[in-house]
């Protein structure tokens, strides 16, 4: 009798040893394919390329665009080559070959779109990266998802990811910050003149109707409309200085090749912005589709002024202005294209008042 026990004791014993070990092999599968590599870099050797990477392929909300390096300069080819600041290229790199595995996550593709790494499309928020060292294959093409800031302990950021072709999607440590549009890889600030320089401002619509501020005396600190028509009255509310601030630190939100941009120039608004050492800078603006659009020429205010070195009313010389300026055509924030097209009648109390 005990031995029929120890014998059906013995059974279960390699019955249950059985079972683990097979489980134990499942598991091993998984590990194998899912769970190797936690602790370790996505990309392997990737850091060692860093230098060898030329082209950068972005895809997101269905569209996509690239960064070439042309030399030492790195370029949007997409917007007329204008330079991409290689402030913006490096940590993204660096950044993607530091990412480090922290678990696998789901290889179900109904799945992906919760953690944000499904395909890239119009309806989607992921975006796929692709480097490119030379020829037409990638080093990395990888779609990122969610991030998580700090998430991962020593304050790394939890990064949702997977890379193209593969079912699995990963839990990754590391610090990326995804540039979002063409715009996110340049220097973003088109111009800045200094508020207190400017002296005069004039505005002037197609139709040849103007609007004049003037500083009565450097270092006056309000504007006065010096064209206000005899019984005119500015309306109580006006603020005529925030029209005189127009050009600080002004931003785009896009940029065009102006030879390319199909804007009706004919109907564009003059705005000329005129300091009190000499610069000269006017904008010309149109309004399209709710969107508004200027290109800048940089010169001096008085025609005997050919020495602009001493200009010190912008971050950058004339001659880098200039630079800068010529060719281009950006789209403007909506209240800093409002006021380059701000008109005389709209400044006023209205007659029935």
């Amino acid at each position: 009798m005990q031995s029929k026990s120890l014998f059906t004791i013995l059974i279960v014993a390699l019955v249950l040893v059985a079972g683990a070990y097979a489980l134990l092999g499942e598991r091993g599968s998984v590990s194998e394919s899912d769970d190797g590599g936690a602790g370790q870099r996505l990309y392997p050797g990737l850091q060692q390329r860093l230098n060898d990477i030329s082209r950068i392929r972005m895809e997101r909300k269905g569209m996509s665009y690239q960064v070439l390096r042309d030399g030492e300069q790195w370029q949007l080819p997409d917007k007329g080559g204008y330079p991409v600041e290689f402030e913006k290229v490096k940590p993204l790199l660096l950044a993607i070959a530091l990412l480090e595995k922290v678990e696998p996550k789901t290889n179900k593709p109904e799945n992906y779109a919760r953690l944000g790494v499904d395909e890239p499309a119009p309806d989607s928020d992921s975006t796929r990266i692709e480097l490119y060292a030379d020829g037409d294959a990638p080093l990395v093409s990888l779609i990122v998802g969610n991030i998580r800031r700090g998430l991962i302990a020593g304050g790394r950021d939890g990064i949702y990811a997977r890379p193209s072709g593969e079912a699995r999607a990963w839990l990754l440590a590391g610090e990326l910050v995804v540039p979002m549009a063409p715009v996110d890889w340049v220097d973003s600030q088109i111009v800045h003149i200094k508020p207190k320089s400017v002296k005069r401002v004039s505005i002037t619509q197609p139709d040849g109707s103007s609007l004049i501020l003037e500083k009565p005396f450097k270092g006056a600190a309000d504007f006065a409309v010096s064209n206000l028509p005899e019984a005119a009255v500015l309306r109580s509310d006006v603020e005529l200085n925030s029209l005189g601030q127009t050009l600080a630190g002004l931003k785009m939100e896009d940029l065009l090749v102006r030879s390319q941009a199909g804007l009706p120039e004919a109907d564009a608004v003059v705005s000329v912005f005129e300091t009190w050492d000499g610069l000269q800078v006017t904008a010309y603006s149109v309004e399209q589709d709710g969107k508004f659009f200027a290109w800048f020429e940089a010169g001096a205010a008085a025609l005997d002024l050919n020495d602009l070195g001493a200009v010190r009313t912008t971050e950058h010389s004339v001659e880098d202005l200039r630079a800068r300026l010529d060719g281009w055509v950006y789209q403007l924030p909506h209240a800093r294209g409002e006021k380059l097209r701000k008109r005389l009648d709209e400044l006023l109390e209205s007659k029935g008042n």
